[in-house]
């Protein structure tokens, strides 16, 4: 029960947190204004951007391939379990997706649970590490405002502290040798599995080409967004587009509801009006840029997410039955 009333915490927190920034975007806006701006949208060019930015999850799963070392799952199958763990995060609170698409990766790949959840964390600092210098590159040249140093203060923090966590399970590791913990209860192992994981060295190479495939996902958000700009009557540059791009995706680490309704739309506009662009545009550009990955990823990865649900216990079911027909040989030999 306490576990369950802070998570409730935590989801009021960030629905009340998605009402403010609704509030702050929409307050002085002329609705029929934004109605306007989005049914002159080019719809070819909003449904290219659909299609490109799908390019996304196929370098974020193909990253994580790399990054668990997990070569006897394809791409494709990487590919799916990330729209999975994107359409859960769409609708459940707590960035539930990314516990739910380790465990599939452990199921799939027959690896411990916290190994791949280690996994999980090393390939969301990629994420964190290449929109940060995404940042750090386009800011000076974009221009200053006090509320993007604060996004950017807050992703060299985020990048210090992964720095520490690596640090800390490396010293953790060698000081504490894992034969001595064998003997702790599942939660531990789990903890343990995780921490040898984020660890482990993972060589040169998979660092950069690691690296590289992040590049190549958030560039492809960039001209994404670029596609929906010109839908709606304006362009931006190929710096502009990477300021925003490292806005937008650093900032929805504020909390909010699931799917970052209200936090999305306050960054978007808030970081097309550094760049020159204001009014009602700029909301309609922050209600379509959600709208090309929320829909697909939701409807989807939900199926996605459902059927990696209940793929779990249909192997359990399948196990048992053969342990039963086999005189229940197989539970002695596990015990």
């Amino acid at each position: 029960m306490p576990s369950r009333a802070r998570g409730g915490a935590l989801l009021a927190v960030g629905i009340a947190s998605s009402m403010f920034f609704l509030w702050l975007v929409f307050r002085e806006a002329d609705l029929d204004a934004v109605w306007a701006a989005l049914r002159g949208a080019d719809i070819g060019l909003v449904v290219l951007a659909a299609v490109v930015i799908q390019v996304v999850y196929v370098a974020q799963g193909a990253r994580w391939r790399i990054i668990a070392n997990t070569l006897e799952l394809t791409v494709k199958r990487f590919y799916a379990l990330v729209l999975g763990g994107v359409g859960a995060n769409n609708i459940l609170p707590l960035r539930i997706g990314d516990f739910l698409r380790a465990r599939w990766l452990a199921k799939a790949a027959a690896i411990p649970s916290g190994r791949a959840f280690g996994s999980v964390v090393r390939d969301r600092a990629c994420d964190v590490i290449t929109l940060v210098v995404a940042l750090a590159v386009s800011l000076p040249i974009v221009g200053d405002a006090a509320w993007v140093d604060r996004i950017a203060i807050g992703g060299i923090v985020l990048v210090a502290v992964i720095a520490l966590a690596i640090g800390g399970a490396v010293v953790y590791t060698r000081a504490r040798p894992r034969s001595r913990r064998e003997s702790r209860g599942t939660a531990r192992r789990l903890l343990r599995d995780t921490v040898d994981e984020v660890a482990s060295p993972i060589g040169r190479r998979r660092i950069v080409i690691a690296l590289a495939l992040s590049v190549v996902a958030w560039g492809t958000w960039a001209i994404s967004a670029g596609l929906v700009c010109r839908s709606l009557g304006f362009t931006l540059s190929p710096i502009e587009l990477v300021f925003v791009t490292a806005v937008i995706n650093l900032g929805v680490v504020i909390p909010s509801s699931p799917g970052f309704v209200g936090t999305y739309q306050w960054l978007a506009v808030s970081a097309l009006g550094v760049v020159g662009v204001d009014g009602e545009v700029a909301i309609a550009f922050s209600i379509l840029m959600q709208a090309i990955w929320f829909i697909p990823t939701t409807i989807v990865g939900g199926v996605i997410a459902v059927r990696e649900v209940h793929r779990d216990p249909a192997r359990r079911g399948d196990h048992v039955a053969a342990e039963v027909g086999s005189g229940g040989q197989g539970v002695e030999e596990g015990l």
